[in-house]
């Protein structure tokens, strides 16, 4: 009889973006228990700094390029950079090892500054070059990349994509950001907001790993149809499709975790501002809560809601975002992972 074949460590990246229930998602996986997983490992967010000096005092999140100043650019792209190596040094970590990663990270955060000035102002706005970490003296990076991210090392992982309703998820960042920033704030960012309430960067991006796994797929041992996408409603309700992507990753799907103590002081005392403010909900919870799925969800109906919370202007763009958002939300719903295919 032939020795069973060990396969060899994966990568595995859950992409997302704000407010997707991916804190939800990580707390039923239960990572911390996966004996496959690296161990005392950072589980997301190594592109969080660069966001960061994007909204602080960089200050060039949403504005034209073209306009930014050496700093601006030196600034962020060594912010970019390393980001990237600190990965990379997770990545030697697995390795050595000789275990899997799972890591999570909101794809907006990873795109580069050419790709979103030509997403607000239009392709022809800028004739720069994108913008690529260093990684190989020869890399590569293909039409469909618009993270910062060379294709050697987007080919590395295996990727899931975590998607949510935007009438869901684009009104909660609105809250966050107001939480966060202040009223006058929120209402000023109209560009930023514009760049995070949209699906177009998952995408493209989902767009451009299922074609490269597609040119695999004679030759891969894979039995999997990679990319994979998850909706955050499945996740709330179809205990069994978990279970099936357990199987899938490699994960003991007896660890999954249904139910949990609501966060203590001293775990609160360890997340900034910003952290707890979006991981609230999660932190007081004790389990899955109901009625945050999008059943029954009307778009028109929901508007009405915003124009009260939000005002007028506000409640008309979130309106706008939501209904422009909703062609590619309907597209990776239709591909996403079922409990039978």
């Amino acid at each position: 009889m032939e020795p069973e074949k060990i396969r060899p460590p994966h990568r595995f990246w859950l992409l997302t973006y704000p407010r997707t229930a991916s804190n939800l998602l990580l707390r039923i996986l239960s990572l911390e228990d996966q004996s496959n997983l690296v161990s005392h490992s950072k589980t997301s967010y190594y592109f969080v700094p660069t966001m960061r000096v994007r909204m602080g005092p960089n200050g060039t999140y949403g504005k034209h390029l073209d306009y930014w100043t050496s700093e601006q650019r030196n600034s962020l792209m060594s912010s970019y950079q390393t980001s990237f190596e600190n990965l990379q040094q997770q990545i030697t970590v697995a390795e050595v090892q000789s275990k899997d990663l799972f890591i999570k990270e909101h794809i907006s955060w990873m795109i580069e500054p050419v790709a979103e000035t030509k997403f607000v102002f239009g392709d022809h706005s800028t004739d720069e070059l994108p913008w690529t970490v260093k990684m190989f003296a020869q890399q590569t990076r293909s039409n469909g990349n618009e993270t910062a991210l060379p294709d050697e090392f987007l080919k590395m992982w295996f990727p899931t994509f975590l998607i949510r309703h935007p009438a869901l998820a684009f009104p909660s960042i609105y809250r966050t950001c107001v939480d966060n920033e202040g009223i006058e704030a929120a209402k000023a960012q109209v560009t930023v907001h514009s760049l995070e309430m949209t699906l177009h960067w998952s995408r493209t991006l989902y767009d451009w790993y299922k074609k490269y796994f597609d040119q695999l797929r004679s030759s891969s041992t894979e039995k999997v149809d990679w990319p994979i996408i998850l909706d955050a409603d499945d996740v709330m309700t179809e205990p069994k499709l978990l279970r099936r992507y357990c199987n899938i990753v490699g994960f003991d799907p007896t660890k999954l975790k249904t139910s949990w103590a609501t966060a203590s002081q001293q775990e609160l005392d360890k997340m900034d501002h910003m952290e707890r403010r979006m991981r609230s909900t999660l932190s007081a919870s004790t389990g899955i809560i109901d009625g945050k799925t999008s059943t029954d969800l009307e778009i028109d109906e929901e508007a009405k809601k915003w124009r009260v919370e939000f005002g007028d202007e506000q409640g008309l763009n979130m309106q706008k975002w939501v209904r422009l958002a909703m062609p590619d939300y309907e597209y990776l719903k239709a591909r996403r992972l079922r409990v039978h295919t």
